[in-house]
């Protein structure tokens, strides 16, 4: 294992891309982008399934109660929560609109800064283990007298390449998709929940709105129409 542990080598791939990227995005970006990845190892997923009940369940109490009925609802979700406590303040259709676009473009936005962060690893790291090849490649001609330097020499310019795309393809690159994912998955939770509330603010009958979010499932995955008797039933 040693064979494949090279300080110069290391240095060149692992410091060097850490700093090309760096001047690459502004320093509070590439910081808070660093930590946005932590989202990418997140074990909780969004239930589109549960979001759709919990929706239809607000639906009701509104069809029923009006907005201020739905102030001593609990509700997990903090976009939803946000929703909910738009309606229970009196906002206007347009306004909850603006707003929760808003979020959903800003929410996006920084989810998308993470994954240019770890494209821009992804293809740094392959050119500063090409740096790295060609600085062994260097010494090793400077040293082609003595034997014993073209080996160390050779050593930095294979693991330096060997180091760039272990970083992009093995760590970086998989990150980012995995990051893309989830953006995605949040991207679709917040749209239903939108959907779900300007259609509670336009007055459709929950059937109706339990039909139209649904599209957001599989179609093998979608539940038929009495479950919504089922759900407010349970509510």
């Amino acid at each position: 294992m040693d064979t494949y542990v090279n300080a110069p080598s290391i240095f060149i791939v692992f410091v060097g891309t850490f700093g090309a990227v760096l001047l690459s995005h502004r320093p509070k970006t590439f910081f808070s982008s660093l930590q946005n990845i932590r989202h990418a190892f997140s074990l909780t997923t969004t239930n589109v399934i549960e979001t759709i009940e919990s929706c239809i369940e607000l639906a009701d109490k509104t069809r029923k109660g009006g907005f201020l009925a739905l102030e001593e609802s609990d509700v997990d979700d903090p976009f939803l929560a946000k929703a909910k406590t738009m309606l229970v303040d009196g906002h206007s259709e347009e306004a909850v609109n603006l707003a929760l676009t808003k979020e959903i473009y800003l929410t996006k936005e920084r989810n998308q800064q993470s994954i240019k962060v770890l494209r821009s690893f992804s293809d740094i790291a392959p050119a500063m283990g090409m740096i790295g090849t060609l600085i062994g490649l260097v010494d090793m001609l400077i040293a082609m007298e003595d034997p014993k330097s073209i080996g160390p020499a050779m050593a930095v310019a294979l693991l330096t390449t060997l180091y760039g795309a272990l970083i992009a393809n093995g760590i970086t690159t998989p990150l980012a998709n995995k990051l893309s994912e989830r953006s995605d998955e949040i991207l679709m939770h917040q749209s239903l929940i939108k959907d779900a509330i300007l259609k509670m603010m336009a007055g459709d009958n929950p059937r109706v709105m339990f039909d139209y979010l649904q599209t957001y499932i599989d179609e093998k995955l979608r539940r038929p129409q009495e479950a919504v008797a089922e759900i407010v039933k349970e509510a």
